[in-house]
């Protein structure tokens, strides 16, 4: 008879997504306090028994939810870095930065709302603020790596800056409503702002001359 240590059949794989589906539609919508086996066993429409074989507790659940989400995140993440990389001038950069905001913010599945759950229960458990702490740090690198090459004198810290002003905005529009028009543009405008303080400081202290100063 098979165990849930064993390695999951095709149909069983299928079920076991299902379920983490399930999770990140109630996490996402009601929030991480309203997940249980029960709430979770009945939007999956499967049996209570059938949640507990793949999942021995809530906080396993929580852990591969976590995971499940990163891994289905890291598409958009991918596409967004490779993005990011093609900018060719700051207006650019603060131009693909907005549309990465208003599509987390725009995502019908409501998983920007779950990430934040996510980041909430990783102030209560190592193990998913390890894995958010890594996620956020391999976007931070590959925008650092951007900043570096538009030519910042501090990519690390103007990274953890833009990265600081994205989450504020994600936070300040995050609704169950259609994103208007205005909020928009203020994000837009928002970020363009950020950008072009930025892009004058790198003028006023390009790498070369920061070199000099520390030789």
């Amino acid at each position: 008879m098979p165990t849930a240590t064993d390695p999951p059949s095709k149909k069983g794989a299928e079920r076991k997504s299902r379920i983490l589906d399930a999770a990140l539609t109630i996490i996402g919508r009601d929030g991480l306090a309203a997940l249980s086996m029960r709430t979770l066993a009945t939007e999956a429409g499967l049996p209570l028994g059938a949640v507990g074989y793949y999942f021995a507790n809530k906080k396993q659940l929580i852990g591969e939810a976590f995971d499940a989400h990163s891994q289905r995140e890291l598409q958009r993440v991918v596409q967004t870095i490779s993005s990011i990389g093609d900018a060719g001038s700051g207006t650019d950069l603060a131009e693909r930065l907005t549309d990465f905001v208003v599509e987390g913010l725009q995502n019908d599945a409501n998983s920007l709302v779950a990430e934040y759950e996510f980041l909430v229960e990783a102030s209560r458990r190592p193990e998913v603020a390890r894995a958010s702490t890594a996620w956020l740090q391999a976007l931070q690198a590959q925008l650092a790596n951007v900043l570096r090459r538009l030519g910042s004198s501090e990519p690390t810290t103007d990274a953890r800056l833009i990265m600081a002003a994205i989450a504020g905005l994600e936070v300040d529009n995050l609704t169950s409503d259609a994103l208007t028009r205005m909020q928009t543009t203020a994000i837009r405008e928002s970020l363009m702002r950020l950008v072009e303080a930025l892009s004058l400081a790198w003028a006023r202290n390009p790498p070369e001359r920061r070199r000099e100063k520390h030789s």
